[in-house]
C-alpha cells in the first residue's frame, strides 16, 4: 500500500488537507434585559451548516484536488485521497472504480 501521496502536477509531497464551511449562527435576544446604556445581551440559539467543501491542495503549486473526507466517519479514508490526486483537479471525480 501507498503510505504517501504526491502532486501529479508538480510531483511534490507537501499536500495539505483543507476543510472550508460556512455556517450561520443565530442568536436569541433577550428582550427582559433591554437597557438604553448598556449593550443589549443575546443567548446562542443555533448554528445551521450551510455548504462546506474538501480538498487536498499542494503547497508548492497550489493546485487543488476535491474530495470527500467522509466527516462524519471514522476519519479521512486513504483511497479517497489517492482516487482525489489521480481526479487531476476534476469538480465531481468518480469515486467508484
Amino acid at each position: 500500500m501507498i503510505n504517501h501521496l504526491s502532486c501529479p502536477n508538480c510531483h511534490h509531497s507537501n499536500l495539505i488537507a483543507k476543510h472550508e464551511a460556512t455556517y450561520v449562527y443565530s442568536y436569541t435576544l433577550d428582550k427582559d434585559n433591554i437597557n438604553d446604556n448598556e449593550f443589549i445581551p443575546f443567548l446562542f440559539d443555533t448554528r445551521d451548516h450551510i455548504v462546506s467543501k474538501e480538498y487536498l491542495e499542494c503547497s508548492h503549486c497550489s493546485s487543488k484536488f476535491y474530495c470527500d473526507f467522509n466527516t462524519f466517519d471514522k476519519g479521512v479514508n486513504m483511497t479517497i485521497l489517492q482516487k482525489a490526486i489521480r481526479g487531476d483537479k476534476t469538480e465531481s471525480p468518480e469515486f467508484l472504480g
